[in-house]
């Protein structure tokens, strides 16, 4: 029986913002009942969402990304899913807001060049309504968000195509000049038996006897691929024109069959879906922990395509995702802070003070993890965040501590103990392992086992639905 998306039954409430079923091309929303809850939380999407955001935290801890040197090749990583990942090389990643590019993939490279151009002019170019009188959500929102819609193609289009030239098409050209080479060594071989065999003819006829010589097998390990830093600009930089409204010309020059262009268009289709909704509602006007999950949800789309470095049928390495979870992320933060003070979206499902923050729950996981077992920051504890000279001087490269900063920035008023409750209990715990493990069950608990944040979850092909709503 062919599984397909349910509407929603008689009588069920329609969120705000769309028609129950469909999203964009190739896109359904899938939960709308109890009934579908239930299915979701046994589903492997969830499963496999989960492990995606564990395995992205995990990265950033000791041991779990080595640091890229430029132009060579990273440790021989392993991960599978199931467990602590763990990684060689010659040091974990080290975040450098000064360097984001650094370990990154071509893909990604150009996904931060896009939030890059977000974060620097798309608000300057869209001011708030300065007559809205509404406490939450100024309306000026709904015209930035609609050049998210209006430029997502461009976006998504461009990190695919760094993807397919600076990875795709040298691996293509590798593995032919790996087969000529084979081939002519073959045939060389061939001829040397030919000779052999004519040599130990004419020798047994002297009655003497000769060996043939030796042959040298290749071989077939390879190697994670690391990127030259001048590549990564170039496709920073192509994601930065391509946010524009002028997106530049694609990198790749080897033509698509007509299969594969229309294959493309249905992913780009997909992947526009799972960035729509990762920046806020347009018609809400909000922002929360479900917006975020939407923007994870792409990102784990891109690493199923194998953007993260990684290749389709196997998952992106440690080394891979550390520099994703930090300097992606960074920026991803950069683009939705500025919406959050500039447009004052309001804080979809926050908990109040009972909540982390009124936004968001990933980078705290994924900074809490950067600080496990840091030989460096073994004087930073959870105590150190109630430190101001902490938080200013490590707060850009630290994410846990930015995220604390930028809490207090936006309550300013009342004791962080009183406003921040919660993250004041944090503090307390002894180590950053704690931390983490307790941030993790905070988000698969609050956000991926509630259905008022999951409810609005698209599937497709990537992030797909294999469950069958009642």
């Amino acid at each position: 029986m062919a599984k397909r998306a349910y509407p929603p039954p008689p009588g069920a409430a329609v969120p705000p913002g769309g028609d129950g079923i469909d999203g964009d091309k190739g896109t359904r929303r899938y939960i709308f009942t109890q009934a579908d809850m239930e299915h979701f939380r046994r589903s492997s999407s969830r499963k496999e969402l989960l492990g995606f955001a564990t395995a992205l935290g995990r990265s950033c801890s000791a041991g779990g990304g080595s640091t890229p040197k430029p132009g060579g090749s990273k440790g021989d990583n392993n991960y599978n899913g199931k467990g602590p990942t763990t990684c060689g090389g010659v040091g974990r990643y080290r975040y450098d807001p000064s360097s984001p590019l650094l370990g990154l993939s071509p893909a990604m490279a150009s996904v931060h060049g896009s939030l890059r151009r977000m974060a620097e002019t798309w608000m300057a170019d869209v001011p708030p309504d300065e007559h809205a009188r509404a406490r939450f959500g100024n309306p000026a929102f709904r015209t930035w968000h609609s050049r998210l819609v209006d430029r997502s193609e461009a976006i998504v289009r461009c990190a695919l195509d760094c993807h397919r030239s600076r990875v795709l098409e040298p691996r293509r050209r590798r593995k032919e000049e790996d087969e000529k080479k084979a081939h002519d060594e073959g045939e060389k071989e061939k001829a040397s038996k030919d000779e052999d065999s004519e040599m130990r003819d004419a020798s047994a006829d002297k009655g003497g006897v000769t060996t043939a010589g030796e042959t040298t097998g290749k071989g077939g390990e390879g190697v994670v691929e690391n990127f030259p830093l001048d590549v990564l600009q170039s496709c920073s930089d192509a994601g930065y024109g391509a946010a524009s409204d002028a997106p530049p010309s694609p990198l790749s020059t080897i033509a698509m069959s007509a299969e594969d262009a229309e294959r493309e268009s249905e992913i780009i289709d997909e992947l526009r879906a799972y960035l729509h909704p990762a920046f806020g509602h347009p018609v809400r006007l909000d922002y929360g922990t479900g917006h975020e999950s939407s923007f994870l949800i792409f990102l784990f789309s891109l690493a199923k395509l194998g953007c993260l470095g990684n290749s389709r049928d196997k998952p992106p390495l440690p080394s891979a995702m550390a520099p994703v979870a930090l300097s992606v992320f960074s920026a991803y933060l950069a683009v939705t802070r500025g919406l959050q003070k500039d447009y004052m979206l309001e804080p979809a499902g926050s908990h109040g003070v009972w909540g982390l923050d009124d936004y968001h729950c990933l980078p705290f996981y994924f900074g809490a993890c950067q600080l496990q077992d840091e030989s460096r920051e073994k004087d930073i504890t959870p105590r150190s965040i109630h430190e101001a000279k902490t938080l200013e001087a490590r707060g850009n490269d630290l994410m846990y501590l930015g995220c604390i900063r930028y809490v207090k920035e936006l309550k300013p008023g009342a004791p962080f103990f009183e406003s921040s409750p919660m993250l004041d209990d944090i503090s307390h715990l002894p180590n950053w392992g704690r931390v983490a493990r307790g941030l993790l069950r905070l988000y698969e608990g609050e956000v991926l086992d509630k259905m008022p944040v999951v409810q609005h979850f698209e599937f497709g092909t990537l992030f797909k639905g294999k469950f069958l709503p009642v």
